[in-house]
């Protein structure tokens, strides 16, 4: 009855205050920090328990790993990566039919996991199901196409398959990625492999490679060079040509102050992305006008500088003031395989193939190496036809070398030493 009383007694004002008291302290209330995490909080709570999860799974602790997990799926149900990790225990402890429903459900919660379809191509793999395994490392590698692991799965699952060419790009894109996956004697071996099959640009990215581990290796450096000017890339060949030279030479300074013989050559050109592209050159009747303006008097590069001005004119598809120039080389240095190379492809381009063959022979006796088989098979099959029979039986002898299982090539020599 008092408290009645008492509330009957107060005025307006008084009342009006007194709610306004009352709902002061209510938003006082709710500045007050909740016991429970946000949402926000339970992420970053769960990254936690991931983090100690992939620790143990490095350390081979499974049990210690799945408590982990379980862990941070008990915080945030939908942590994908808890259970990608139990996924991969699960295969590790070969419980793979329970796996395949563990990664199911981290795809359901993050289906752009390049990761968990990587596992998953592995899981495959591992069942030689070559198709299966192709489809998910290929997602995996365009969700993140910075996965050299993928790659390198990618190449042996294209092997599997059988396309090799696949395979091969796979492979490459692999060691851009991630090169210390191959070591130097790796790069350089596979890399001859790869040329002695034909491919050129391969084989050139893997010796690329090789020389970043060892600048020092001079006859792979010029293999490198050679490989480059097949291919019509002059910027890279010449840059591998100035650290050719420096070696050769002795010398440590950097390529751009070292004296070379194509020096003059080049300050008259501009380097395109590919290849060499040559300004306007002064109007000259013969080429030995020009000569004198590009090829330095240093005796030992005299050779280098003919073959450098006559492949100049071959890039303007002056054949016979190439020819001319190339001729200069080999009068200098008659051991000069890259000037035989070159005449030989000039004296193609004019229709002169008795000429051409003489100029292939001796290149590629002068650098073996640097010969394909199937070049060797071609070189013996003109031979035959210009009735020069032991040159002939040379090339086929070294095309069965090189590649054993050229029946083409065995069929032939075959039939050429039966009727000597």
């Amino acid at each position: 009855m008092k408290t009645n009383n008492l509330t009957t007694a107060i005025s307006p004002v008084q009342n009006s205050r007194l709610i306004n008291s009352h709902d002061f302290s209510r938003q006082s209330l709710t500045t007050i920090p909740s016991d429970k995490p946000t949402q926000q909080q339970k992420k970053s709570i769960a990254c936690i328990y991931i983090e100690q999860a992939s620790i143990y799974f490095r350390q081979q602790n499974w049990s210690k790993a799945i408590a982990a997990c379980k862990n941070a799926l008990e915080i945030d149900a939908n942590t994908a990566d808890a259970y990608k990790i139990l996924g991969n225990i699960l295969i590790i402890n070969d419980r793979k039919a329970e796996a395949l429903g563990v990664y199911a459900k981290a795809l359901s919660i993050n289906p752009n996991s390049a990761s968990i379809y990587a596992n998953l191509g592995s899981f495959y793999a591992e069942q030689q199901n070559w198709q299966k395994a192709l489809d998910y490392y290929q997602q995996a590698a365009i969700l993140d196409p910075q996965l050299s692991g993928v790659y390198r799965s990618l190449a042996r699952i294209w092997e599997e398959l059988g396309n090799e060419e696949q395979a091969l790009e796979c492979l490459c894109q692999a060691i851009n990625l991630d090169p210390e996956v191959l070591g130097e004697q790796e790069y350089f071996s596979f890399g001859q492999e790869l040329y002695q099959q034909g491919k050129v640009r391969e084989a050139s990215i893997f010796y690329i490679q090789g020389v970043k581990y060892n600048p020092q290796a001079q006859q792979q450096l010029k293999q490198l060079v050679a490989m480059l000017e097949e291919l019509g890339d002059w910027q890279q060949a010449v840059t591998y040509y100035h650290q050719l030279m420096a070696l050769s030479q002795g010398k440590s300074e950097p390529a751009n102050k070292v004296n070379k013989p194509i020096k003059n050559l080049l300050s008259r050109c501009h380097i395109t992305n590919n290849k060499v592209v040559p300004l306007s050159l002064p109007a000259i009747s013969e080429q030995k006008t020009l000569a004198p303006q590009i090829i330095e008097t240093n005796k030992p590069d005299n050779a280098n500088s003919w073959n450098n001005l006559g492949s100049l004119y071959a890039q303007k598809q002056q054949w016979n003031k190439a020819i001319s120039c190339y001729q200069e080389a080999l009068q200098l240095d008659a051991n000069f395989a890259k000037a035989h190379r070159n005449l030989a492809r000039a004296y193609t381009k004019l229709g002169e193939q008795e000429k051409a063959a003489v100029h292939w022979y001796d290149a590629c006796r002068l650098e073996p190496d640097q010969v394909k088989p199937e070049e060797y098979f071609n070189l013996a099959k003109r031979f035959i036809g210009q009735q020069q029979l032991e040159k002939a039986i040379a090339c086929l002898r070294r095309t069965i070398e090189l590649q054993p299982s050229h029946t083409q090539a065995q069929f032939i020599l075959t039939k050429l030493l039966a009727n000597k």
